[in-house]
């Protein structure tokens, strides 16, 4: 998985000056997000709605920046759970509420 997201990193278009729509950007932020909810489903949440402050042109620099900042968390997270001896997210349960 930290390889996935370290391709992705070193492959991540110019998100804020590239148009946010165009088949590039998307592709690439459909795999990032992909990569990134295999390894933390709430990070993958966070990119989507970073990705959404790309159309607003007074928001696409600091959205742009803070979509590559969850890839590198994730990334992070990744080689942790890699060092823990977790393999995905899902092997990590939380605790079901009590009927």
């Amino acid at each position: 998985m930290a390889d996935e997201l370290d391709q992705l990193r070193r492959s991540v278009p110019d998100l804020a000056k590239l148009d946010p729509l165009s088949t590039e950007v998307q592709q690439w932020l459909d795999k990032a997000h992909a990569a990134v909810k295999k390894v933390d489903k709430a990070e993958a949440v966070i990119l989507r709605m970073h990705q959404r402050y790309l159309l607003d042109p007074a928001e696409k620099i600091v959205a742009s920046a803070e979509i590559i900042e969850t890839v590198d968390r994730a990334t992070r997270t990744s080689a942790l759970m890699r060092k823990a001896g977790i393999r995905n997210a899902t092997a990590v349960h939380p605790i079901s509420p009590r009927a």
